[in-house]
């Protein structure tokens, strides 16, 4: 994130209720953890920290000129126990771009968002991007009430279609409309979407939200994360603030999103200084699953040692940590088969065992090299060659 240009910034755990009832909408609140201080206000541990950096952003750097790019990490907590992978809590670093509008900022906090999971180490990853105006535009154009409305948007947000079609033929809809509000979640793929959507609706807001995401992907292949991008006109997110495009981003088999964010015009106007916006968080909590579940090994070198070896391998250890690689060296001295066992016990892609100076085994999958001096084992390790 500071390498796009963004400043780390950090927000409170508990906030003012008043600072929350601003942004959030009521099931947003109602999953609060909520408590009163000394003076008898009411604060809330926050669910989500998009709301108190738009606080941040609107009163201490209400100065600082905008464009503004801004991080942050820190804990979340919720009342609500499946929300967070069956946690009330999880950890999340975020970033909101503030005060830029339209399909380059918006592409921009997207692919920023991709090269973060990347960076996680995670390697095979999908993109999921829709418009929240798509789905108001349609809302906008059917004659419901504002209570239906909201049961429609919930089943859609839970993906729950079976709930969404009985609710559906409770009303009074036209055939037509009907239709409509079954067969445009199933809108998801590549760009061949955006002709069929065009083709269902009849709104200028939802027509708008069409051509708005179709420039957004091709600014997204330009910064070369086409392939792992899907438009997804039936996403829904649960947060009342977002106005624009929305995002989601899936890891290997993960059902829940570990990257999810969006454009979110009318937030910081609550707070006193109108901007557009845009951002997103990733839960670390899921990336840490993701990358416990894969088969790779997390650790490159076990460096074992008996006899006068402990120095060697201390060195050894430091020298392949500066080439970057992730290196353990064991606490205690090792014979030959303890150390293999060991190594195996680690689960790291090499073993290397020190008994001097000059005497270094190093051993890995189908191969083994004795009397090593400790400066070759290093140069094949940071070499690739293991």
């Amino acid at each position: 994130m500071r390498r796009w240009g963004y400043r780390h910034v950090i927000t409170p755990l508990v906030e003012s209720m008043e600072v929350l009832d601003l942004g959030l909408g009521v099931d947003q609140r109602r999953r609060l953890f909520k408590f009163t201080d000394q003076r008898g206000d009411v604060v809330a541990m926050v669910g989500e920290r998009t709301v108190p950096v738009a606080r941040l952003a609107a009163g201490k750097l209400r100065g600082a000129p905008l464009p503004m790019r801004l991080c942050y990490s820190g804990p979340v907590v919720s009342t609500d126990e499946g929300r967070f992978q069956h946690r009330r809590e999880t950890y999340q670093v975020g970033a909101e771009l503030i005060g830029a509008s339209g399909p380059v900022a918006d592409a921009e906090v997207i692919a920023l968002a991709a090269r973060c999971m990347e960076a996680t180490g995670i390697r095979r990853y999908q993109i999921d991007v829709g418009h929240a105006e798509f789905f108001h535009g349609i809302m906008d154009a059917v004659r419901l009430p504002d209570d239906v409305k909201a049961a429609v948007r919930a089943a859609l947000a839970a993906r729950d279609f079976v709930a969404l079609e009985s609710l559906l033929e409770g009303t009074p809809l036209k055939s037509a409309e009907h239709e409509l509000l079954l067969r445009f979640p199933a809108l998801r793929g590549g760009p061949e979407i955006l002709d069929a959507a065009g083709g269902l609706v009849r709104n200028k807001r939802s027509e708008a939200a069409v051509a708005e995401l179709a420039r957004v992907r091709e600014l997204l292949v330009t910064q070369g994360i086409g392939e792992v991008v899907v438009l997804d006109l039936g996403a829904i997110r649960d947060f009342d603030y977002y106005t624009g495009v929305i995002f989601e981003g899936y890891g290997p088999d993960l059902g829940q999103p570990i990257a999810q964010g969006g454009r979110y015009d009318g937030l910081l106007a609550k707070f006193g200084r109108p901007a557009p916006a845009t951002g997103f968080v990733i839960q670390l909590d899921l990336v840490s699953e993701v990358l416990a579940s894969s088969q790779l090994p997390r650790i490159d070198a076990a460096i074992a040692w008996s006899g006068t070896g402990l120095n060697t391998a201390l060195r050894l250890g430091s020298t392949l940590r500066l080439f970057g690689m992730r290196a353990i060296v064991d606490t205690e001295a090792r014979g030959a088969p303890d150390a293999k066992s060991w190594w195996r016990a680690v689960g790291a892609a090499n073993l290397v065992y020190c008994r001097g100076s000059a005497d270094v085994t190093w051993s890995t999958a189908g191969q083994r090299a004795r009397n090593l001096p400790p400066e070759q084992v290093a140069a094949r390790l940071a070499g690739g060659i293991a």
